[in-house]
């Protein structure tokens, strides 16, 4: 038997089967609670009777009701991460599919859609199907400070990522060098026409520098800094080269929408083709993991395997890929847990691998948008739960989500719509922006919640081979508007 998938109709339906009091995917309570998009869910046989599962409704809580179907009297409201046993019963009423389970204290019925096979901590011995990596990630080795040359060893990632370690180090990289494959040197001057950087590109096409290798670090003093967002990039990670900006011809005028803030921008120009408050520095909520991806694709190796102390357990009210202390999983599948599913565990475990602390990843996270031109922007945390001080902007974010898709691994990411990471045990994960299947040639980037942002969201669509951005932040209607906006910036511009 399989989960249907539901209709507008019964997507009403779904607000009474979870509690309206508890919380949202993102964080932490709401007044009104953002449920699951159901279609995101893969249908599925019931679990098997005598199983263990787990509640997993985006940090909502699930009725347990006396009864199958939703007029069922509720017993209890089980809140995420609440262990049940499967019991040999199920039926479906009103489009939805209930399950039989047993607490320990009550048996009752519950929406079988919002149930994951509990898998449970990873059993003595357990080992991950990857390899753990050889290196640290980041620089490894004396940077200097104000000017001179530092040979480190590099822990595996872009040239970007090499940037972004040093300029976070207190070094403004003027050039890198390292050894061919042929034991030649080869060097990269930053901001140099490509030309002078053709042998660069020619020894390293795909612009990855594994981990383990030798690098000399040029940097330039306080008299000579050039910004980063100027550099071109080796390979196919780039931003795309500047192109002329989208001209508006047609007659419509921008749709009205709730947003506080908003930012529609051209990809290929990086235009800001329609705002309203753009630049008002707003909480971003889980918009803030855009840069901890970023920063994850550039500085760790995918295959390197990420053995974390976070409990997902004990982060109540979040949004969760459900790690446990002792979970290993490679750094490729985390990063499907943190953007899909929205991973508050795995932005802590990724932040703690590859800088050694939050703080020391902050850091990184902030060097990043400095690194990109970027000046709305202060992150005080990998997440988006936020401090006061975590703010960022509609404009920013889109630029942020510009860079990630020029990034091919990000791109794989945020436009999948689920995935099974399969490390020390396999935990299936479902993408929370419910765009990907219903707006056409959606393919990524993020949604957010939390009770100061409201609802956020950045959204990447292509259209006649031309790809625009829209960025909500505190948007009420935040898909709806989205649509409307992508809507109206394909059919009144045009292209050069």
């Amino acid at each position: 038997m399989s989960v249907p998938r539901f209709g507008l109709f019964a997507g009403l339906f779904l607000a009474l089967v979870l509690c309206s009091s508890a919380v949202t995917s993102d964080t932490a309570h709401a007044a009104a609670p953002e449920l699951p998009e159901v279609e995101n869910f893969a249908a599925r046989d019931p679990l098997v009777p005598g199983s263990t599962g787990v509640v997993r409704a985006e940090g909502d809580c699930l009725n347990m009701r006396e009864s199958p179907g939703l007029g069922g009297r509720t017993l209890a409201c089980l809140r995420e991460g609440t262990t049940v046993v499967i019991l040999p019963s199920n039926v479906t009423i009103d489009s939805l599919r209930w399950q039989l389970v047993n607490t320990g204290q009550l048996t009752g019925w519950v929406a079988d859609q919002y149930l994951q096979a509990y898998v449970g901590a990873p059993a003595a011995g357990a080992s991950c199907t990857a390899k753990p990596a050889a290196y640290k990630p980041g620089i490894t080795g004396f940077v200097p400070t104000n000017g001179g040359v530092g040979m480190v060893v590099w822990g595996g990632g872009t040239l970007s990522g090499v940037e972004n370690a040093a300029l976070a180090r207190g070094c403004t990289p003027k050039a890198v060098w390292t050894s061919r494959a042929d034991g030649e040197l080869v060097g990269y001057l930053y901001g140099a026409p490509d030309f002078v950087n053709s042998s660069w590109r020619a020894a390293l096409p795909d612009g990855w520098l594994s981990g383990g290798r030798v690098i000399l670090i040029v940097c330039e003093d306080a008299t000579g800094k050039t910004t980063a967002a100027a550099v071109t990039l080796p390979g196919p990670g780039g931003i795309p080269p500047k192109a002329p900006a989208p001209v508006f011809t047609g007659r419509a005028q921008a749709p009205s929408v709730t947003s506080k803030a908003v930012a529609v921008v051209d990809e290929a120009s990086g235009a800001l083709i329609y705002q309203k408050g753009a630049h008002d520095r707003l909480a971003p909520a889980s918009l803030t993991k855009i840069a901890t991806a970023i920063i994850a694709i550039e500085g760790i190796e995918p295959s390197a395997v990420i053995t974390t102390d976070v409990d997902s357990r004990t982060m109540v009210d979040s949004s969760v890929m459900g790690l446990i202390p002792g979970d290993c999983f490679a750094t490729s599948d985390l990063l499907y847990g943190l953007m899909l599913p929205s991973g508050n565990d795995v932005a802590l475990a990724l932040a703690r691998y590859q800088a050694g602390s939050d703080a020391s990843f902050v850091q990184e996270m902030n060097t990043l948008v400095k690194r990109l031109g970027l000046t709305d922007t202060m992150f005080t945390d990998p997440h988006g739960l936020g401090s006061d001080l975590h703010k960022s902007s509609a404009y920013d974010i889109a630029m942020l989500s510009r860079y990630g898709m020029s990034l091919p691994r990000f791109r794989d990411v945020v436009k999948t719509g689920s995935y099974t990471a399969k490390g020390a045990r396999a935990l299936t994960m479902y993408n929370t922006n419910s765009l990907l299947s219903s707006y056409p040639n959606t393919d990524g980037v993020k949604t957010g919640f939390t009770d100061d942002a409201g609802r956020t969201i950045s959204v990447s669509a292509v259209k006649n081979g031309h790809r625009v951005f829209v960025v909500l932040l505190n948007d009420l209607n935040r898909e709806a508007d989205a649509k409307a906006l992508l809507d109206w910036a394909f059919a009144n511009h045009t292209w050069p």
